[in-house]
């Protein structure tokens, strides 16, 4: 003990808390890293290894600056008369005088002191090891310090009220010294305002954002184009309606649907998980920056999630879902905390964010469920997008400001999301009514009347095909239990020639040559694998459907995929496989 140092407690560090969360940031860092070797071998190595490489740098970089406080043999906190010994700065005495005032923060899972000090004094404090190498961005300012008391042996009021006892003696000395000596002047300091974070103020844009998804989920039930099941949409339903698919946009220019897909989902489980982490970021981040930025990052976030998504997975895929906008916006939140990093809301914007930052990225903390897949590729999109606009928030952000600048660009490019977002409205109404107004659509989805007036529709304006599509009528009139269905059968028969073909398929039908006569007259590669098809229809509207399932198996292997045999042998197997 100094000298100086007549009153004096040390509180050592909590090794086993300390030891815990180490290992939780080193399992992270290898779980992004282990993550590279799951993704897609087909894609740019580059780009397979920048997202998990980025997740490993950051999370292994956290436990490093963390290992010297757990293999430290000195205490983690000192109070002394002379002042404290900081975690932050080992082996310096930072005095009672340099010290502008302290506050305590407790909050769920953290709980903290904050010293605010005089900017001269805090000039001369220096770090060590791997602090001492950071930029000042990244390890916390010298004027605000934190110290984690949940990291300290003890009971955290103990150790508080023991550093408030000391500090207020040592200020009332000082006190009373500087009115003595007539020289108490007003100290000045140059700190970055507290967070305007008031509990008065309610997530507004959240609210609004979490009713919008919701809505748009009852639009995809109202709405679908084929039946939900277990209230959740069809995935041609979600194609359908606006979710994002590789052909759509790259051949089709459909570009739309990377900012329609945001705001879809794929069932009530989707919806619900999205929408509660959704109001956690809200309720974290917009009373803090602002709804204008808070929009900003979501939607540029959701766009990158998109983007993100389209480029990686798999070229058939249906993406959809608010997540890469929530991620990005957890992201930001790690990110923004950096403005606040001595402040006691840091903490609990950290650790709230990376609670569900990680499961959301890394795919052995979480599981698909019910069938659905995790866009993970959308994830990192959307984190890597949000951090980035929240950094480059940062660097714009002057000290004297509560909020960022620049909101009114922030509300143009949220309103241009929207605007794009709502103008896509049209083309889904346009595809929605062309996909229902599909014979073979309604077919496949129950709707046989329906489809058998498409079918008769499509006959009477190509010639060329009328044989078929009145075959297909009859089929569908068969299935929906139409009385007319074979009197309609023969009167398309005696309409064409009956020495060609297809008519030996309407003689199928009407009962006048069996399923070995049928084949016998096909001549050719063409005319066998239709024959096959309609056999396998015959067996199906009989009952059999072993035997129609295999027709139609052989006719999938040998009918051209151009002809209508092929879809319809895939669309009967998928329903005989749902069945």
């Amino acid at each position: 003990m100094k000298p100086e140092e007549l009153r004096r407690s040390e509180y050592a560090y909590n090794k086993g808390k300390l030891l815990l969360v180490i290992l939780i940031m080193f399992a992270i860092a290898a779980g992004a890293v282990f993550l590279g070797f799951l993704l897609p071998k087909d894609k740019d190595p580059h780009l397979v290894w920048f997202f998990p490489l980025l997740g490993a740098g950051f999370f292994g970089l956290l436990p490093l600056l963390m290992m010297p406080k757990l293999f430290s043999k000195g205490p983690g906190l000192v109070v002394s008369t002379a002042g404290v010994r900081l975690p932050n700065f080992p082996d310096q005495i930072v005095r009672w005088s340099a010290i502008v005032s302290f506050e305590r923060f407790q909050s769920k899972g953290s709980d903290s002191i904050v010293i605010h000090l005089d900017p001269a004094a805090a000039k001369t404090l220096t770090r060590r090891g791997l602090a001492a190498r950071l930029p000042e961005w990244f390890v916390g300012s010298r004027l605000r310090v934190g110290v984690l008391l949940h990291f300290l042996q003890g009971r955290p009021d103990s150790v508080f009220n023991e550093f408030a006892e000391v500090a207020t003696e040592a200020f009332e000395a000082e006190w009373h010294t500087l009115q003595e000596a007539g020289s108490i002047a007003e100290q000045d300091v140059d700190e970055v305002p507290g967070p305007a974070f008031d509990g008065a103020r309610y997530p507004v844009l959240t609210y609004a954002l979490l009713a919008v998804l919701i809505a748009v989920y009852a639009c995809e039930l109202a709405f679908g184009v084929e039946a939900s099941r277990a209230g959740s949409p069809n995935i041609r339903t979600l194609l359908v309606l606006g979710g994002t698919f590789r052909r759509s946009i790259t051949e089709n220019a459909e570009w739309w649907r990377l900012f329609t897909a945001p705001f879809m989902h794929g069932g009530i489980i989707h919806l619900t998980s999205n929408c509660c982490c959704l109001w956690i970021a809200g309720v974290l981040f917009e009373r803090l920056i602002g709804w204008r930025w808070f929009a900003a990052i979501f939607f540029a976030s959701a766009l990158g999630g998109s983007l993100t998504s389209v480029w990686i997975n798999d070229v058939h895929a249906v993406g959809v879902g608010a997540s890469g906008g929530i991620v990005g916006l957890f992201a930001a939140v790690i990110a923004g905390s950096i403005r606040f990093r001595s402040t006691p809301i840091a903490s609990p914007l950290q650790m709230g964010s990376i609670q569900i930052l990680v499961p959301s990225l890394l795919p052995f903390l979480s599981a698909a469920k019910d069938g659905q897949t995790i866009d993970y590729a959308g994830h990192f999109g959307g984190a890597l997008t949000g951090a980035a606009l929240s950094l480059l928030l940062l660097a714009l952000w002057p000290r004297e400001r509560p909020t960022p600048r620049f909101g009114a660009a922030a509300i143009v490019f949220s309103a241009a999301f929207v605007v794009i977002a709502a103008s896509s409205l049209w083309p889904i109404s346009n595809a929605r009514q062309s996909y229902l107004n599909d014979p073979m659509t309604n077919y496949f989805g129950g709707r046989y009347q329906q489809a058998a007036t498409g079918f008769a529709l499509i006959a009477s304006q190509d010639p060329r095909t009328a044989p078929y599509y009145r075959l297909w009528r009859f089929i569908a009139e068969t299935r929906g239990g139409d009385p007319n269905a074979l009197a309609d059968l023969r009167t398309a028969a005696g309409a064409i020639d009956q020495a060609a073909w297809p008519h030996p398929i309407y003689r199928l039908f009407l009962r006048e040559v069996t399923p070995g006569e049928l084949t016998a007259k096909a001549a050719d590669s063409n005319q066998i694998c239709e024959s096959i098809f309609y056999i396998g229809e015959w067996y199906l509207l009989a009952g059999a459907k072993d035997e129609a399932r295999s027709r139609f198996q052989a006719a999938l292997a040998s009918c051209p995929k151009t002809f209508i045999e092929y879809h319809g042998a895939d669309g009967e197997l998928a329903k005989l496989d749902a069945k």
